[in-house]
């Protein structure tokens, strides 16, 4: 029975059980899943300096359970630490971020990245130079929000997402990725307001590590 391990790098409680939801409807049987968020650190990624620290605050997790899961998916779309944990680990480990711009680049001639804070726009930029994709990068546009707040203010979040995701369409967007695991559950409700493919980086992530196993 294959095993894989879902890490929330950061200590939202709230956001790891929203990232449980969409996990468990992903790996069904024969699969088994477990949800964990990060030991310590920031509740919420949204700087570098947030990034560094959940790449190394997720280690002791995956040194607890790399042995028993047989891949595991990083649940941050900032894929803090990522090629830390490639290197580090036995296993196969997905990157939300990596696996969704891959899945989206099949989807459309280019992609565009809803994001929280205007500061993410920078890290997003920088994480697309790094995986080679700038040419099929629309870019990113931000909602103007706090990670934690999403949940609290739905109405005012998915309004901000339709917005933005207009704004991106009109830089040549023709697929949108949720640029934060704590819009799992929004995935739905743009669907129904926008006419572009949304991807779930969180689905995209797990479904990536099943295909992998296969």
């Amino acid at each position: 029975m294959p095993k894989a391990l879902v890490l929330n790098p950061n200590t939202s409680q709230e956001m790891t059980s929203e990232i449980r939801e969409t996990a468990k409807r992903i790996f069904q049987k024969p699969w088994e899943c477990k949800v964990l968020s990060a030991p310590a650190g920031p509740e919420s990624l949204e700087s570098w300096t947030d990034y560094h620290l959940a790449s190394v605050c997720v280690l002791p997790l995956v040194e607890a359970y790399q042995t028993e899961v047989d891949g595991i998916v990083l649940a941050c779309f900032g894929d803090p630490g990522l090629y830390l944990l490639k290197e580090y680990c036995k296993v196969p480990v997905v990157g939300i971020a990596e696996a969704s711009m891959s899945l989206a680049i099949l989807l459309g001639a280019k992609f565009g990245i809803l994001a929280g804070m205007r500061r993410a726009v920078e890290l997003m930029d920088s994480m697309v130079r790094t995986y080679g994709l700038e040419a099929r990068y629309a870019g990113t546009e931000s909602l103007d929000m706090r990670v934690l707040d999403f949940e609290t203010a739905r109405e005012k979040t998915l309004d901000r997402l339709e917005a933005t995701s207009l704004r991106l369409r009109e830089r040549g967007a023709e697929v949108l990725l949720l640029g934060c695991a704590g819009l799992t559950n929004f995935v739905d409700a743009l669907q129904n307001r926008v006419d572009m493919p949304v991807i779930d980086p969180v689905e995209a992530g797990c479904q990536v590590l099943k295909t992998i196993h296969a």
